[in-house]
């Protein structure tokens, strides 16, 4: 489809917010438009720079498959310790 160089990926990026009473969080959801990966869409705390922590990653044949992956696997986490998995990976 595209010319992309081997191991390339090419994303939409879909946006959402969740609002809790502790703060509010940034969710991405790629598509994968082209290129090779395991899913087609994956959800994710936004704000890493590589690759997230899969245990905060949704994933699915669908944008709402993966968003609702993604919602039950951050369901009673606080959202400071998701923040925190941001940082960590940031400054490793």
């Amino acid at each position: 489809m595209y010319n992309l160089n081997k191991g390339e990926i090419l994303v939409r990026v879909y946006n959402y917010q969740l609002l809790r009473d502790d703060g509010r969080l940034h969710i991405g959801v790629c598509e994968r438009i082209d290129g090779k990966s395991h899913h087609k869409f994956m959800a994710y705390p936004s704000g890493y720079i590589g690759n997230p922590e899969k245990m905060y990653c949704g994933f699915g044949e669908s944008e709402s498959e993966a968003l609702r992956g993604f919602m039950n696997r951050i369901k009673d986490v606080p959202l400071k310790d998701i923040e925190d998995s941001i940082y960590r990976q940031m400054s490793s």
